[in-house]
Order: C-alpha cells, then sequence, then structure tokens
C-alpha cells in the first residue's frame, strides 16, 4: 500500500540553498529597428550579500 502525499510534502526541500534567484527583466532599446524588447535574466544572489548592489551590478552589465 503506498504512502499518502500531502501538499506539504511535496513543497519540502531536502536542502539548504546558499543563494537565492532573482528574475531580472529590462527593457532595451533597439537602434536599428526603433522598438522596445525585454531582457530576461536569472540572476544568483548569495547569502548574506547586498542585494541591491548585485542587481545594479547585473543591469549594467546587460545593458552594455
Amino acid at each position: 500500500m503506498a504512502k499518502k502525499q500531502t501538499f506539504g510534502d511535496k513543497g519540502k526541500k531536502t536542502g539548504v540553498s546558499d543563494f537565492k534567484v532573482a528574475k531580472l527583466v529590462l527593457s532595451v532599446h533597439s537602434e536599428k529597428t526603433n522598438a522596445w524588447k525585454f531582457v530576461e535574466k536569472h540572476v544568483r544572489i548569495p547569502n548574506g550579500e547586498n542585494e541591491q548592489a548585485i542587481l545594479a551590478k547585473a543591469v549594467s552589465d546587460t545593458v552594455k
């Protein structure tokens, strides 16, 4: 006979992660087509680090 599995059991994680993931969405203007496009990027943020500084660095790296 199978064990009953609840929704709470499905959501439990086995390990503790040492980072968070943020989804960064930027709108970028294209000079070639004169249109706006969206750029999506997943950024890892280590625990204990300044989130704003890491996201600002990711934005500056993406826009270049």
